[in-house]
């Protein structure tokens, strides 16, 4: 080989060498994102700021040496509760993202603040993202209350450290202002107390939503909503719960009284005592909806009126797997107790194409619900086959009247679009 080949030769092999050299190089800056330099053994973990590139033991070392918009790195499993008024400012803290080493934020026993991570005091805008978060009895996984900062929790999973014991998932107390976001997050196979709550402050609105979130199976409460005064934006869309037994007395999404307007759409609800209790929350919305397998579907006014400004029910389906089997257990589609105005329900799929029953005077010999049958709702009322409706006023369907729930037009077929 002439000299030539052999310098052209060699300055390939060389610029190929760089190459390599330069992506290794990026490789291992990258790779120091998530674990710079860190030799640990199986079991312990670290939280690494990009910043400062400097790793700590715990999240309150790394919070207590940040500044406003730092973001934390959460790396394999890390012991001790979480306190965010530690940080002079708003932080974002992420664990396992698409992928990577897990993260786990763990407590053998509950902190006197009852919260494995403690967001109360937070100086600033927070996000929680992609952690794994191991509640130990009695205790919050996260706690968030009377700070009126934003708050994001996303992508998180929520477990008992004691897996035969009750804990609680996330919750917002006391809280104002925002935006809350609590998005994606997985709740699962555990006896929860309540696994998410949205808790106003008197007169002070709040914008919160919940969405997209997997909750169940043993749960007592899946989604609890209370004290949301006028003003205020609070959504729950698109979750998913399942309760494990509709004879266990379980709800899955509360309405406590004084939640005002709140909305509650495209969630799947299954296999709780009650899918949805709404009770006095006046101008709240439940909107298509799949309500499926529960003993009752959606219960309004059980101790509280909200006749000031009567909910609006419409486009859900409530229905069963074997409608014959939730027929002979007694389930209902739609509880009313409020007595003083005309509940509508109308445009939801109630499990048959005829419509609700009654549950006071049952097919095929009741005369009054629905109100009408048919495609259009032109033919004779009476004698639907689908879930009862129960209601404590002397008719459940008519088209007005005090305690009465009027269903017509109803769907004929279940809406395709509801649901998670």
């Amino acid at each position: 080989m002439c000299r030539s080949e052999r310098t052209f030769s060699e300055r390939r092999w060389t610029i190929m060498r760089s190459n390599v050299f330069a992506w290794l190089m990026v490789v291992g800056i990258l790779g120091g994102l998530i674990l710079p330099g860190l030799v640990f053994t199986q079991g312990t973990g670290r939280v690494y700021n990009p910043r400062l590139r400097r790793t700590y033991a715990t999240v309150n070392e790394a919070l207590a040496q940040s500044r406003n918009g730092d973001t934390l790195l959460v790396v394999g499993k890390v012991e001790g509760a979480v306190n965010f008024s530690l940080a002079p400012g708003g932080v974002t803290l992420i664990g396992r993202t698409s992928g990577g080493i897990p993260a786990t934020i763990t407590l053998e026993t509950c902190p006197p603040n009852l919260a494995v991570i403690d967001t109360r005091g937070r100086q600033g805008r927070v996000q929680i993202i992609g952690i794994t978060i191991e509640v130990p009895p009695g205790c919050y996984g996260i706690l968030s209350g009377d700070s009126g900062r934003p708050l994001t929790v996303r992508d998180c999973r929520l477990v008992g450290r004691d897996r035969s014991a009750l804990f609680s998932g996330i919750a917002l107390v006391n809280e104002f202002g925002g935006p809350f976001l609590i998005q994606g997050n997985q709740i699962t196979n555990q006896l929860v107390s309540a696994a998410i709550l949205v808790d106003g402050r008197g007169a002070q609105p709040l914008q919160a939503i919940v969405r997209g979130n997997r909750i169940g199976s043993d749960v007592t409460a899946g989604i609890i909503v209370s004290d949301i005064p006028s003003g205020s934006s609070v959504v729950i869309e698109r979750n998913l719960l399942d309760g494990g037994d509709l004879g266990r007395g379980a709800v899955g999404i509360l309405l406590n009284p004084g939640s005002t307007g709140v909305t509650v759409q495209r969630n799947t609800i299954l296999n709780f005592g009650t899918g949805i209790l709404v009770d006095g929350s006046p101008g709240s919305k439940i909107l298509a909806n799949h309500l499926q397998d529960n003993g009752v579907g959606i219960a309004v006014d059980t101790t509280t009126s909200s006749e000031t400004a009567p909910p609006v029910i419409t486009d859900n389906n409530i229905t069963c797997t074997s409608l014959a089997a939730c027929r002979v257990a007694g389930a209902v589609g739609l509880y009313f107790a409020g007595g003083t105005y005309t509940l509508d329900a109308r445009n939801n799929y109630w499990g048959a194409s005829t419509g609700p029953d009654s549950a006071e005077d049952p097919a095929p010999g009741n005369s009054t619900c629905p109100e009408a049958t048919g495609s259009n709702c032109a033919g004779p009322a009476g004698g639907g086959a689908g879930l009862p409706i129960n209601a404590d006023g002397a008719v459940d369907c008519s088209t007005s009247g005090p305690g009465s729930v009027r269903t017509c037009p109803i769907r004929t077929a279940p809406n395709r679009f509801a649901g998670a």
